[in-house]
């Protein structure tokens, strides 16, 4: 998800804006996951399988990657200063997130109890001996600190793995980097039919199979990109319509039975086809309020989790005040409070203002942490490699 935020692409390679917007969609469609919401909106089995949608961020990654980077690596540019632009674009968000967390733990530690957690500093959750790898985000090759402190950086862990062999193989393969790119998407795609072999290795795979479809598509993309631009603008608003559909239905009915290479599958078929920007559907995510979505996307992706558990435990402390405290059960798997089922619109409410809080922490760290830092690493980018 983190392949390439307006005005983030090297000079003269392709801008693809409506994929840019459509990213920050998926974000939101994850963040939304993430509150587990009991309402009738934000408790729709869609938002219920909005994880899904990391796996779209791997596809569009590995499409923005190929575009912004694949001909210049294949000509010589140094795979250590891509890396390093790769790094400056994504881990200062991440380590303010993790020292965001730190400090939690440290005055729940000074706190001497559980009040504010919910459980006892430095848990296993929160082991010490994992912090380090996840602050060097190695977390994707060293699975037992893959769910520890951070949970959402796993999949920025895994995008660095992607970066390093994506420099590795449009160097050493040149024109055949795509071929490869399908050949381990199909690769990884079939060990995931094997979950308990693989592990927490599913992590990775996911990441190949998605990295790999989106530089095949960008190869394809090249092949068809005056046909698309020259298709008529009614096909084309219908074959948007038809993928959002597509993708709506999927997502929505979600199991263990439909494997993971047909989700990304038909996530590079809409990259493919948005690409084009040619439909009606494209015209909307050119937006202003839908491109800033799409400008924050990475932020958010990075801060919610942390800012909707924050913000859901005011709302329960405020409901206990007025009396409304049973209106919040914990949620399974962490303690972040929701609101119950039973609560109807109440329970929605609380959703949008968790992610209403999200988008402003988004915002704030966009503008403060992830934009100087990218720049400054622009900047040094030059003297590397």
């Amino acid at each position: 998800m983190v392949a390439a935020a307006p005005g983030a692409n090297p000079a003269g390679a392709a801008r693809f804006e409506a994929l840019d917007s459509l990213r920050g969609v998926a974000a939101l469609a994850v963040a939304a996951e993430h509150l587990n919401a009991q309402g009738p909106v934000f408790g729709h089995a869609f938002f219920r399988s909005g994880w899904l949608f990391v796996d779209f961020f791997f596809v569009l990654s590995g499409f923005v990657i190929a575009a912004a980077y694949g001909e210049r690596l294949r000509g010589g540019f140094p795979a250590l200063r891509f890396l390093w632009l790769r790094v400056g674009r994504i881990w200062p968000m991440h380590i303010v997130v993790l020292i965001a967390y730190l400090a939690i733990e440290l005055l729940a530690l000074a706190q001497g109890g559980s009040g504010l957690t919910g459980r006892t500093a430095f848990a296993p959750e929160r082991a010490v001996s994992a912090l380090l790898i996840q602050a060097l985000l190695l977390q994707a090759l060293y699975t037992p600190a893959m769910y520890a402190w951070s949970l959402q950086s796993w999949s920025v862990a895994v995008e660095m793995v992607l970066y390093a062999l994506a420099a590795i193989g449009w160097r050493a393969l040149g024109r055949w980097w795509w071929l490869a790119g399908v050949v381990f998407a199909l690769g990884a795609g079939a060990l995931m039919e094997f979950p308990q072999q693989v592990g927490l290795y599913h992590k990775l795979l996911r990441g190949l199979c998605g990295f790999g479809l989106g530089a095949g598509t960008f190869a394809a993309w090249r092949r068809l990109e005056r046909r698309l631009a020259a298709a008529p603008r009614a096909v084309m608003t219908l074959a948007e319509i038809a993928l959002c559909l597509g993708v709506f239905t999927m997502v929505a009915g979600f199991d263990d039975t439909i494997p993971m290479l047909v989700c990304d599958g038909l996530f590079a078929l809409a990259v493919l086809v948005f690409a084009a920007e040619r439909g009606r559907v494209s015209g909307l995510l050119l937006t202003r309020p839908l491109m800033l979505g799409g400008l924050l996307s990475y932020s958010l992706y990075m801060v919610h989790p942390l800012v909707e558990s924050l913000t859901m435990t005011g709302l329960r402390q405020i409901a206990t005040l007025a009396g409304w405290g049973d209106a919040f059960i914990p949620v399974a798997g962490n303690n972040r409070p929701a609101i119950g089922a039973g609560y109807g619109l109440l329970a929605d409410g609380a959703a949008l203002i968790a992610l209403a809080c999200a988008l402003a922490a988004a915002w704030a760290g966009h503008r403060l942490i992830e934009k100087p830092a990218r720049d400054w690493s622009r900047r040094i980018a030059p003297r590397v490699g």
